[in-house]
């Protein structure tokens, strides 16, 4: 957007009565990022935003994906409210799966509504076109590296994210800026690796110039799910269709980004052509191995605060090991990093840059009551 639109909008907000912020402040989401990497990774500047501010390891909203928890952060809520209870859900409207990544499916506002009413001017940068076009389209500037052609496979598009960032926080057409990764490295490489150490000592040098670059900056920072390597994974479906059983089978984890993942994740829904065969299929699905916890849809909706139309019959939520998805048999041994389920729901909860009273226990507690609104 061009000044004489930022200018605009601030005179607006002043007739109300509402004054511009007069500070800067970075939310930001990095994607994968749990607590095993910051545990094995050489951070310094991340270290000491940890040290000079409130840290925490928290838990994230449920199913631990993107699109979930990128919702929860934006707006400030869980699944029951905003709507995403997965990458993707079952359209009965349409008949068929799809996939999350459009604003039009979010039920509640996003923190660039609430700022655009205080005069605030914003700036939304991330690395997968899903997430800007999910919640990050109604910022008064808003790009993805997807969007600009910038290869969504290699750890570029992170250093870019954080690149574009520091460009933003210098403008003076930008107090808020939420900033979100990609978190492909963190699919192929487990923490350890020179390929993750190396990523993440380069993430922490731009997060550096940033915090060196603002040094009055407010930072919210969280992680939306961790990681897990899965060795074996169970099809769901195909394990219903042995026992005679019909249902369709909804992948929570599965996107365009299939080579991050190859839509197996830690967590699935399941819809069954027969009402009546709920109690057998639950019963069948806890005697598998690997399959941790088999909620029905009133459990599930209950504990995770879900959208009870957005999920399925039932809920299943695989162990640290098991991956749940589409596969050519009923169960057969894998090699993928890949998150969903409660093992990947802890992760790293950060507030910079000013004093926090508030609880810190989940990811959506960074941004539900709008503090960042508030000054310090």
């Amino acid at each position: 957007m061009n000044r004489r639109y930022f200018l605009a909008a601030a005179s607006t907000a002043l007739t109300r009565g509402a004054a511009p912020a007069r500070r800067k402040v970075m939310v930001c989401l990095i994607d994968g990022f749990g607590p095993e990497y910051i545990a094995r990774s050489e951070m310094p500047n991340l270290q000491r935003a940890i040290k000079a501010g409130t840290y925490k390891l928290g838990r994230s909203a449920m199913p631990s994906l993107t699109n979930v928890n990128s919702a929860s952060f934006a707006t400030g809520s869980y699944p029951e409210a905003h709507g995403i209870t997965a990458n993707t859900f079952f359209d009965p409207e349409l008949g068929k799966i799809v996939e999350m990544a459009d604003a039009k499916y979010l039920r509640r506002p996003t923190l660039f509504t609430h700022a655009h009413k205080k005069g605030w001017k914003t700036a939304f940068v991330g690395a997968k076109e899903k997430i800007r076009s999910l919640i990050g389209a109604s910022a008064h500037s808003s790009i993805s590296a997807e969007k600009q052609g910038i290869p969504m496979y290699e750890a570029e598009a992170n250093y870019w994210v954080f690149d574009q960032g520091l460009k933003a926080l210098r403008s003076p057409d930008v107090d808020l800026l939420y900033l979100t990764t990609s978190d492909y490295i963190m699919h192929t490489y487990g923490p350890e690796t020179p390929e993750s150490l190396e990523h993440l000592k380069n993430l922490d040098q731009r997060l550096g110039q940033i915090l060196d670059d603002q040094p009055n900056l407010e930072l919210y920072l969280c992680a939306d799910h961790g990681m897990n390597a899965k060795t074996r994974a169970v099809d769901p479906e195909r394990l219903l269709a042995k026992h005679g059983i019909a249902a369709r089978a909804v992948p929570a984890i599965a996107d365009k980004h299939k080579i991050h993942h190859k839509d197996l994740g830690g967590s699935i829904y399941i819809d069954l052509d027969q009402p009546g065969d709920i109690a057998k299929a639950k019963e069948i699905f806890t005697a598998e191995p690997g399959i941790e916890e088999v909620l029905l849809r009133t459990e599930a909706c209950k504990r995770f605060r879900l959208m009870p139309k957005r999920t399925g019959d039932l809920f299943l939520l695989g162990d640290k090991i098991t991956a749940l998805g589409a596969l050519d048999r009923e169960r057969r041994p894998v090699a993928v990093r890949t998150h969903g389920s409660l093992h990947e729901a802890t992760v790293p909860l950060l507030v910079y840059g000013r004093k926090w009273k508030g609880k810190l226990e989940s990811s959506v507690d960074l941004t539900a009551d709008r503090v960042w609104e508030e000054r310090v």
